[in-house]
C-alpha cells in the first residue's frame, strides 16, 4: 500500500528551483498488454494506487509554537506508467528555517521513502522502476509539468540510467551536500550516482501495525519467485537487453538485504539465503 499524507494547498506556485524526479515501470507495456486477467487486475489496483499520491506542493505545521511539526508534501503527477514528483527546494528551506544542509537531507529522505514504497509495490506484481532525477527550474501545479527539470530528468531516464534505478543529475551531484557521507545514494561502477532503495524494499513493503511482519513475509515470499522467474524466462527466449536489468536488480536487491540487521529481517521472515537464486549471482 502506498500511502502519502493529504494536505490542502497552502503556497502559491511558481516556476523555480525544484528537486525532480521521473520515474518510469519498466515492461509496463508488455505486462499490461499480454498477461492474463488477473494480472492485469494488480496493475490496475497499482495504478488506481498511485492515482491517489496525486496533490500539490503544500507545507503545513502542526503543534505548539514551540514545537511545531511540518509536514510537507511534494507536487505529483502520474500518467499511464509514469510519475513526476518535485519538491521547491527555496519554499521548503523559507518555511522551514533549514539550511541548505538540512533542505537537501530532507528532500532526499522524503524523496527515497516515497521512492521505496512505490518501487516495492510495483516488484510485487513483476515490474522494476527506473528513473533520473535533477535540481533545475520547474512548474507543477494542477497536472501541469513544464520546466528543463522535466526535460532532463526524463532524458536521465530514458537514455542514462539503463537499469533500474534512479539516477541523479549532475546538477545534483555537483552539490557535494547531496551526496556525501549518505547511505541512500550510492555510486555504481559506472560512476553514476543512484538511489540506494534496494537495501529498504522489504522493510517497506507493508504498514506498520499488528500484521506488519506476516505482511512482510509474504510481500518476500512473492517477490523473490517473481525475480527467479524473470531471471529463467528471460535467459530462456534469450531476452538479453531486459535479463540484464533483472540480473542486475537481483544482485542489488541481494546486497540490499545484507546490509541491514540479519537478526530484523529474520524476525519478519524474511531469510536472504533461501533466496532461489542467490547462488547464480556469480554467474550473472
Amino acid at each position: 500500500m502506498i500511502t502519502i499524507v493529504s494536505l490542502e494547498l497552502t503556497m502559491e506556485p511558481k516556476y523555480e528551483e525544484q528537486f525532480t524526479a521521473f520515474i518510469d515501470f519498466l515492461g509496463f507495456k508488455e505486462v499490461a498488454t499480454e498477461t492474463d486477467e488477473s494480472t492485469r487486475l494488480k496493475i490496475l489496483d497499482l495504478l488506481l494506487s498511485l492515482s491517489t499520491l496525486r496533490g500539490e506542493f503544500d507545507v503545513q505545521s502542526t503543534g505548539p509554537e514551540n514545537f511545531k511539526i511540518r509536514q510537507i508534501r511534494p507536487a505529483i503527477s502520474t500518467f499511464s506508467d509514469h510519475i513526476v514528483i518535485s519538491y521547491p527546494t527555496k519554499p521548503i528551506s523559507a518555511d522551514t528555517g533549514f539550511d541548505e544542509r538540512n533542505t537537501a537531507y530532507f528532500i532526499r529522505m522524503h524523496f527515497y521513502q516515497l521512492l521505496t514504497s512505490i518501487a516495492a509495490a510495483a516488484l510485487r506484481i513483476g515490474f522494476l522502476v527506473r528513473g533520473g532525477a535533477t535540481i533545475d527550474k520547474l512548474y507543477h501545479t494542477k497536472g501541469v509539468v513544464f520546466g528543463k527539470a522535466l526535460v532532463d530528468a526524463y532524458e536521465i531516464e530514458s537514455q542514462t540510467s539503463i537499469y533500474p534505478r534512479v539516477v541523479l543529475s549532475h546538477q545534483i551531484t555537483n552539490r557535494q551536500i547531496w551526496i556525501e557521507n549518505q547511505t541512500d545514494i550510492i555510486q555504481s561502477g559506472d560512476g553514476l550516482y543512484h538511489f540506494n532503495y534496494f537495501k529498504s524494499l522489504a522493510l517497506s513493503s507493508a504498514e506498520r501495525g499488528e500484521s506488519y511482519a506476516s505482511n512482510v513475509k509474504a510481500w518476500f515470499e512473492d517477490v523473490i519467485g517473481i525475480v527467479d522467474k524473470k531471471l529463467q524466462e528471460l535467459e530462456n527466449k534469450g531476452k538479453l537487453k531486459e535479463f540484464a536489468k533483472w540480473a542486475w536488480f537481483a544482485r542489488e536487491f541481494l546486497s540490499g538485504l545484507e546490509q541491514q540487521d540479519q537478526h530484523i529481517l529474520k524476525s519478519l521472515g524474511v531469510f536472504p539465503e533461501a533466496i532461489p537464486w542467490r547462488d547464480r549471482m556469480v554467474s550473472y
